[in-house]
């Protein structure tokens, strides 16, 4: 169980990679192309009219990636107040419990975002310069959002199984203890070095 686990996580943070990559490559692009609309309507008088519905597309894609990215790092709201008074693997029985709740519920939204794939593969993009089908950037995107979340539901809820069992902490849990560590550490340093800075103008101004 702990090699499939493992190996889960490691499938899993590389499907995190790309969709971090991929959800930054979506927001620059509307930076760059609300820039571009920006210039060509203030400067030039001739706005391009597909700019928009692209931004609008590239920003649903954005929310619903970062939206299972989110789940792998676990960065959604929780209220930890009853759990936390929990003992350790009563805690992991109860958080497994959620998993599946939360898995179940994104099965049951893929499915039907599966089913209306159809019905919008029917309509095709108001303004961009190639006609699309408007099901690629509405049920698609919840699609992949939702498949994505529920591999990450799966191996949650098997993982916390197992803390509970065994006692071993969860890799994603590791995974964020390691980034908020990471982050402490970053922050101290800004600190330190900004301490320093004006320790130094301090010294100066006093000469």
């Amino acid at each position: 169980m702990d090699v499939l686990l493992a190996r889960w996580w490691r499938l899993l943070a590389l499907i995190g990679r790309i969709e971090r990559v991929v959800g930054v490559t979506l927001i620059a692009t509307i930076v760059l192309t609300i820039t571009i609309q920006v210039v060509t309507r203030y400067a030039f008088g001739q706005p391009l009219v597909w700019v928009e519905e692209l931004a609008g597309y590239c920003f649903l894609w954005s929310v619903f990636l970062g939206a299972a990215l989110g789940a792998k790092e676990l960065r959604h709201i929780r209220i930890d107040t009853f759990v936390s008074r929990l003992p350790v693997r009563h805690a992991a029985l109860w958080r497994a419990a959620t998993w599946s709740i939360a898995t179940a519920c994104c099965v049951l939204v893929a499915v039907q975002a599966w089913d209306i794939m159809g019905v919008e593969s029917r309509s095709s993009t108001m303004s961009l310069p190639v006609d699309l089908p408007r099901h690629l950037f509405y049920s698609v995107p919840l699609f992949v959002c939702t498949v994505s979340i529920t591999l990450t539901g799966l191996y949650m809820t098997l993982a916390e199984l197992a803390l509970a069992r065994t006692g071993r902490p969860v890799d994603a849990q590791l995974a964020r203890l390691e980034r908020e560590r990471a982050a402490r550490a970053e922050e101290e340093q800004a600190d330190a070095i900004a301490e320093r800075i004006a320790a130094t103008r301090s010294t100066e101004f006093t000469r």
